[in-house]
């Protein structure tokens, strides 16, 4: 068994625009997450062609140990070390795809052709052979996040995926999201009390929500400390699509009903990025509880990645393609010397 979860996120740009910005906030992103011997490592960052069909195919390794936070113990037996492919396909309507599995570093990879798509694959690991895997396959569409079953799964399988919309203006989806705070404190304000609130009523039933006003706004015992912390670490201001506006485009900032306004704006962009996502980890007493737990810290990874792509668009929204691919060099360079010698940094995980 796997668990299947297609992620949906909307954005006010277009698909050809994405394709900028995404590479752009890839590689801004990667020098935040990466120093002290830890975070991205890039093997290859080439042009593919292959049948018939052209991309950007891209060879990765994710140096990791801090940011498995509890399940360090686990990732002990698959290796710190997790080894991504990818290929990205430049047409207007875009399908990329991405596998990752914590390997060894011998571990070889190879091209499967399955019909009708080109698809990554690996090469059983020594560790947990096919019993652990991550698959990422990705479609760009100029819509809103309305097409069902979007990726052309089987109907028996598409009835055991779960919709995950992700709206990147809700800051209930970053960091109040399953946590109360004591008012006064130094971590909040009242709104940020009130926006706690609202977020439970809307997430858990009323019963939850009133009990747990009654005795103080405390935290629940619903999320260890841990995960609380570092979701209070992902809200950023100036990444706040709520509050940003763009000099260049003169998009945002996103009020509540943004995408609901989209609908009558024609002459604003908007596209969706359908993410699906297959976790497998077929462990005796840990299935269940690890594979919610990566599907955990995908969801706020996806979160995190497009609110920065949304609030950086004044940064990459006049680059061309031939920048973007001087800058991936530029940044693959920096990338080995933060590695080498810089700090640890970056995201730690969200223990559930």
């Amino acid at each position: 068994m796997v668990l299947i979860k297609e992620y949906r996120v909307v954005l006010p740009c277009s698909v050809e625009e994405y394709q900028v910005g995404q590479l752009f906030s890839v590689a801004e992103a990667s020098k935040n997450e990466t120093g002290g011997g830890e975070g991205i490592e890039v093997l290859k960052n080439e042009p593919y062609e292959k049948d018939g069909e052209k991309g950007q195919y891209t060879h990765k390794i994710y140096h990791l140990k801090r940011t498995t936070g509890k399940w360090s113990s686990v990732s002990s037996f698959t290796s710190p070390i997790t080894s991504t492919h990818s290929i990205l396909f430049p047409h207007p309507t875009v399908k990329s795809q991405g596998l990752s599995s914590c390997l060894p570093l011998k571990a070889p990879w190879y091209f499967m052709k399955k019909p009708g798509m080109p698809t990554l694959t690996a090469e059983p690991n020594e560790y947990m052979k096919d019993n652990f895997f991550i698959k990422i396959e990705t479609w760009h569409k100029p819509d809103l996040g309305t097409q069902e079953n979007v990726h052309k799964l089987d109907s028996s399988t598409w009835q055991n995926v779960t919709v995950v919309p992700i709206d990147i203006a809700d800051r209930c989806q970053v960091s109040s999201a399953n946590v109360f705070l004591i008012p006064g404190s130094s971590q909040c304000n009242g709104q940020e009390v009130v926006g706690s609130l609202k977020c439970l009523l809307a997430r858990y039933d009323c019963t939850v929500a009133v009990s747990a006003a009654v005795i103080g706004l405390k935290y629940l015992d619903m999320q260890q400390s841990n995960h609380t912390s570092a979701l209070m670490q992902d809200y950023k201001p100036d990444e706040d699509p709520t509050k940003f506006k763009s000099v260049k485009t003169g998009r945002g900032p996103l009020g509540p009903a943004w995408k609901k306004e989209l609908v009558s704006k024609t002459d604003c962009p908007r596209m969706c990025a359908y993410k699906l996502v297959t976790v497998k980890f077929k462990w005796w007493g840990l299935q269940t509880k690890v594979e919610n737990f990566i599907h955990e810290q995908e969801k706020r990874i996806f979160t995190n990645f497009h609110r920065q792509l949304f609030c950086w668009i004044d940064k990459w929204v006049e680059l061309t393609m031939d920048d973007i691919r001087q800058m991936e060099a530029e940044t693959q360079r920096e990338l080995e010397e933060l590695r080498k010698r810089g700090e640890v940094r970056g995201t730690s995980a969200a223990d559930e």
